[in-house]
């Protein structure tokens, strides 16, 4: 057995010829390129009972040799890949379960159902090109796949990058990735092959993902606590990547700016341990955040806000137009939004928080050991104790908001649920730390709080959205459909302000449950 660890890089294939031309391999190459057709073939149960223990098992033939492969659990970030393996030559195409040795693995085929059950799933195929580079820090295997992935009548086409360490830091594959970004664009890719696989075989799309919960235990560093909060705000926004570029649903986009607010503030919670500051990359969470926060605006009043208020004036001739006025603007924005997903500047972002994370370690936070070291009072901090001061300081934060609630204008609201939205983020952070029904009350008395001022919010960027449309001026019954829908703002707010009051008395009685 041995731990995989590989970055995957998805590559237009109409750009695989220009790689191919582009001297960067070849001047770091220390062996020639080997050519191989591979053919596997994935196994499982009707009900995916190896998927769902987080085990793939796969027959390769390389050649005339076949070679059986179990992967196991393992995570992926920023295309990062690493699972635990097992390969063993075998003499025929069907599995044989008497070459597995691990226990922990034995155990889930020791169930003869199960054993009798393995059939066929689906099958890759693909034309790989092999070779090692040397690079500063270690050895990388490169590996070009072009080829498909074949479920039943169904098949999908792949062509990419596989860079496996061989040695050294993984960091320096991120490096390389920096450098490939430079001859030939590609997406980072965040799932196996066997995940695609299996997604074809229940002939689903991938649905939008909401964030997972993150896993800290007491004891850990606060390096790895960043780490891993730092992998599972990533991934939620990888996750929803390709759904958001197709336009399939609305939700990617959603959940992707959530992603972006959850990894900004976890850069705003540990900025304080970082001995030199991270504004990089806050300043390129910024630009995503404005790129795909406005066409999310423009989403949401389209098709939240409006749909509300034609029902009440479905033949209003001006609500109709403004309607349409309004879905042009929103796909303009989608459009823009799609642009930066779409550019290198956000892959090289991706790129070095995934850097940034594969390194880390006990006493750093960051992609070398050689700067953001943690100050030396942070690092004597538990990060029980870390997480407790953190969450008392936001939460007399709040109260302090609270005090002036009466008299608060859109700004002032506005900045209450900003404060609401990071202690939530951090609460979903740290709740792993304390027991599982200390966190519920808070959370929904938080939740109620950041529901009422959304809706408010959503009012008031109704507004600044309704005071960019162009031309409105010279149409009367667009104009009439403007003052309906501020007017139905109006109320909304005035009735949202009036539970806000109720929720916040009640969220000001909750008591905090880690003090």
């Amino acid at each position: 057995m041995y731990t995989e660890i590989e970055l995957k890089l998805r590559v237009p294939a109409a750009d695989v010829s220009r790689l191919q031309r582009r001297r960067l391999i070849k001047s770091l190459s220390i062996s020639p390129a080997v050519n191989q057709k591979l053919y596997s073939v994935y196994y499982d149960t009707d009900s995916h009972d190896l998927r769902l223990n987080d085990i793939a098992l796969r027959l390769r033939r390389d050649g005339k040799r076949w070679v059986q492969t179990i992967k196991g659990k393992g995570d992926a970030t920023a295309g990062l890949h690493q699972r635990y393996e097992w390969e063993v030559p075998v003499l025929h195409a069907r599995p044989d379960l008497t070459k597995i040795s691990d226990p922990a693995v034995l155990s889930l085929f020791d169930n003869a159902r199960l054993r009798e059950s393995l059939h066929p799933i689906f099958t890759t195929e693909f034309n790989r090109s092999k070779r090692i580079l040397r690079l500063a820090s270690g050895e990388v295997e490169f590996c070009l796949d072009r080829g498909t992935i074949t479920a039943g009548d169904a098949s999908i086409s792949f062509s990419e990058i596989e860079l496996e360490l061989k040695s050294g830091s993984s960091a320096s594959l991120f490096q390389l990735a920096v450098d490939l970004l430079a001859v030939v664009p590609f997406r980072l890719e965040n799932r196996s092959k066997a995940e695609r696989g299996y997604a074809l075989a229940a002939g689903s799309e991938w649905p939008p993902q909401k964030a997972s919960p993150v896993n800290l235990r007491p004891g850990m560093s606060l390096g790895s606590a960043f780490g891993a909060i730092t992998a599972n705000c990533l991934n939620h926004l990888l996750s929803n990547e390709s759904g958001m570029l197709e336009g399939r649903d609305v939700e990617y986009l959603h959940q992707m700016r959530v992603a972006v607010r959850r990894q900004r503030s976890a850069l705003s919670i540990f900025s304080p341990l970082f001995a030199t500051d991270s504004n990089s990359i806050a300043r390129e969470l910024r630009w995503l955040a404005r790129q795909i926060g406005s066409a999310r605006d423009w989403d949401v009043f389209v098709t939240e806000t409006l749909p509300l208020i034609l029902r009440a004036f479905p033949r209003h001739s001006g609500m109709l137009a403004l309607r349409d006025q309004c879905e042009q603007r929103r796909l303009h924005y989608a459009s823009l939004g799609r642009g930066a997903v779409e550019s290198k500047r956000y892959i090289k972002m991706m790129l070095k928080l995934g850097e940034r994370i594969s390194a880390e370690s006990g006493s750093s936070l960051a992609g070398s050991h050689s700067r953001d070291e943690l100050e030396s009072d942070s690092r004597e901090k538990s990060l029980e104790e870390f997480a407790g001061e953190m969450l008392t300081r936001r939460h007399d934060k709040l109260k302090k908001h609270g005090r002036k609630l009466k008299g608060s204008g859109v700004r002032e609201l506005h900045r209450l649920r900003i404060a609401i939205k990071k202690q939530r983020y951090a609460i979903e952070f740290f709740v792993g730390l304390y027991p599982d029904e200390a966190p519920r009350c808070y959370s929904q008395s938080l939740t109620k709080l950041q529901d009422i001022l959304g809706k408010m919010n959503d009012v008031a960027t109704m507004e600044r959205l309704l005071g960019e449309l162009p031309g409105c001026e010279d149409d009367l019954a667009v104009q009439q459909a403007i003052g309906v829908t501020l007017g139905w703002g109006a109320c909304l707010a005035l009735k949202k302000k009036r539970e806000l009051g109720r929720a916040w008395e009640s969220f000001y009685k909750t008591d905090p449950f880690w003090q």
